[in-house]
Order: C-alpha cells, then sequence, then structure tokens
C-alpha cells in the first residue's frame, strides 16, 4: 500500500463510524502491520475512549519483534513516539535508539527514561549528541543513570562536544559533582580506566594509575582525587590542564616549602597554578619561591614583573639575561639591576 492509499484509508477510518474505528483499533482490517499499527497509533489519541482504550490495549500486545522490524523499515516519527514511550520492550527501545533517523526530541525523551544497558547504546550515539548536547542533559536527569553513565556524560561534554557547545559549569557545580562520588564509584571510575587506557607517564601507586591514564577521568572525579592525594598524586594532578583540578592540588593538601618551591619551578604546570601561589602570602614571603615564580615562563607576566624588585642584586643579573622569561620581566630586572648596583 502505498503512502497515499495509506493516508486515504486513515482518513476514511477516522472520519468514519464508531463501528469502523473499532475494528481497526483493534487490529482486524486486513492490511499489513506497516499500515495498520500506524493507523492504530493515529486511534489510540482518538476522543473516543472506547477507540482509544482499544487501539492502546491492541499496540501493547503488539509482538516486539513486529515492532522492531517497523522501526527498522522506516516507520513514522508518531509511531517511534509512540512506541519509546508506551512499549517499554527492551529490543524495541534499542532498534529506536540505533535508528539513525529517530528524531533528537524521541533520543532526549528516552534518554530521561531507559534502562542502563539502554543508556550505553544511547552513549554509542556520538554523531547525535555532538549536534544535540540536550540529550546529555536528558540523559543526566535519568533516575536510573550508572555511575558508567554518568562518567561517559562528563567525558563527552570535556572531549567529545565541540567547546561551544559545551555547557559551562562553576566551580561549586563541579565541586558538588565530587562530593556525590562515593567510594565504589570512584574505585569503579579507576578500574575502568585502567582497563581501557593505555599507561603511559608517571604513575601514582596508590590508586595505580599513570598520567595519561588520569587525564581521561571525568573532572568531578579528578576533583575528588584531589583531596588528600598522596605526592606522587599530586605531583600528577599539579600539571592538569584543568585549573580548576590543578589548583584545586593546592587548596586541599598541606604542602611544605620545598613542595611549592618545586612546583613555582615547574614549567609543566598552567599559569592558574603559578598565579595562586603567588596569591598566597604565606607562600610568597618565601625567597625560593618568589625568584622561581619570576624565573619559570609559565608566570603570568603581570605576577612576575611585579616581584622582580623583591630580587637581590645577583639575581636580578641572572633574570636580566634570561632569554626564556618575558621581555617585560626581564626589562625590569635589567633596569632594577643598573639602578643597583651602582
Amino acid at each position: 500500500m502505498t503512502e497515499r492509499s495509506f493516508e486515504e484509508l486513515a482518513r476514511e477510518i477516522l472520519q468514519g463510524g464508531q463501528e469502523a474505528k473499532l475494528l481497526a483499533a483493534g487490529g482486524m482490517l486486513p492490511v499489513a502491520p506497516a499500515e495498520l499499527i500506524p493507523l492504530q497509533v493515529r486511534l489510540a489519541a482518538a476522543p473516543e475512549q472506547e477507540v482509544a482504550t482499544k487501539a492502546a490495549e491492541s499496540l501493547a500486545a503488539l509482538e516486539p519483534k513486529i515492532a522492531v522490524a517497523l522501526v527498522e523499515d522506516g516507520t513514522a516519527p508518531e509511531v517511534l513516539a509512540y512506541f519509546a514511550r508506551n512499549l517499554r520492550h527492551p529490543l524495541v527501545l534499542e532498534a529506536i535508539v540505533r535508528r539513525r533517523t529517530t528524531p533528537v526530541e524521541v533520543l532526549s525523551e528516552l534518554a530521561a527514561l531507559v534502562e542502563p544497558e539502554i543508556q550505553e547504546i544511547l552513549l554509542l550515539r556520538q554523531d547525535m549528541i555532538v549536534e544535540y548536547p540536550e540529550i546529555l542533559v536528558e540523559l543526566e536527569k535519568n533516575p536510573s543513570a550508572t555511575a558508567y553513565t554518568k562518567r561517559r556524560i562528563n567525558e563527552y561534554r570535556e572531549h567529545l562536544l565541540p567547546r561551544e557547545k559545551r555547557p559551562h559549569r562553576s566551580r561549586a557545580e563541579l565541586e558538588e559533582a565530587a562530593d556525590s562520588i562515593s567510594d565504589e564509584e570512584l574505585v569503579e571510575a579507576i578500574e575502568e580506566v585502567r582497563e581501557a587506557v593505555v599507561a603511559e607517564g608517571e604513575k601514582d601507586e596508590t590508586i595505580g594509575l599513570t598520567e595519561s591514564q588520569i587525564r581521561t577521568l571525568p573532572i568531578p572525579v579528578r576533583l575528588k582525587l584531589t583531596r588528600g592525594a598522596s605526592k606522587a598524586l599530586r605531583n600528577i594532578l599539579i600539571k592538569d590542564p584543568n585549573p580548576m583540578v590543578a589548583t584545586s592540588v593546592l587548596r586541599n593538601n598541606p604542602m611544605n616549602e620545598l613542595e611549592v618551591e618545586h612546583i613555582a619551578n615547574n614549567r609543566a604546570v598552567i599559569f592558574e597554578v603559578l598565579d595562586t601561589i603567588a596569591k598566597n602570602r604565606s607562600w610568597i614571603r618565601k625567597y625560593s619561591i618568589m625568584f622561581a615564580l619570576v624565573k619559570n615562563p609559565r608566570t603570568p607576566a603581570g605576577v612576575a614583573t611585579r616581584l622582580v624588585p623583591r630580587l637581590a642584586v645577583r639575581d636580578l643579573q641572572q633574570v636580566a639575561k634570561d632569554r626564556n622569561v618575558a621581555n617585560a620581566v626581564r626589562s625590569t630586572a635589567k633596569r632594577l639591576y643598573t639602578m643597583k648596583r651602582m
């Protein structure tokens, strides 16, 4: 039956009498499922309560394999939406999620409802997620979202989505997410990364992950790891490219002068870490830390320039010759060295 003839049949039934509608609603018409089921879906929304109930009951009794075949053959979006809301069979939902032409509205609606096994399949639809990040928002609302699903959502937001489509999450929101991670979920996240990611770089023995593996953990998990971290783990996390994670290492761990000086000298850390050290009155009073910040090319030029006047003459001479530091820092050091040596 062609699309036009189906529409003619549907119009005839919908505009016909109660008996014809009840026959169609109950699946008693001699037409193929590809034409009958879309008609029943329309009748399930009919104003006549008896007709709507009859159609809903008939559709509820539909064999999953018939519904799956209909989905795979390219049934109408309204049928997909009805199946998504009313036929909760995993095979039907999987077929809907996997179908390349399923409307985003249907996927978003399913994201908030589906069970864990379908969540994992939905997360494979990276093509739709990149185009419509709201799918992740709805998936996050799902009361049955697993720890795996939540981690993947965070990973997609951080690594998969184009920067302009990534939702901005404040430090408070990320800290709250870190607080909500249980010890069991933390262990699960670590184990999953250990199995999935090639181990490269420095390794922390307390959690058994290397730097490359730790970088793949979601931001809230990395934030949680900064709290009370071992020295080896601190040395890895302090070089994290995310400012919230890296600076959290400084805020959440007791550090002696030598360790802070080592960080201030480290050219692998981001400038936010060095700026945080410079703003700590206790640390910046230590000459060795202050001098390390001035010499580090990653220190913001404005911060380093303000510290230059505190340098001893011999160190001013060294900075004045250092081609690695910013021009403003070097010229300031040269000018002060000329003045102080007179």
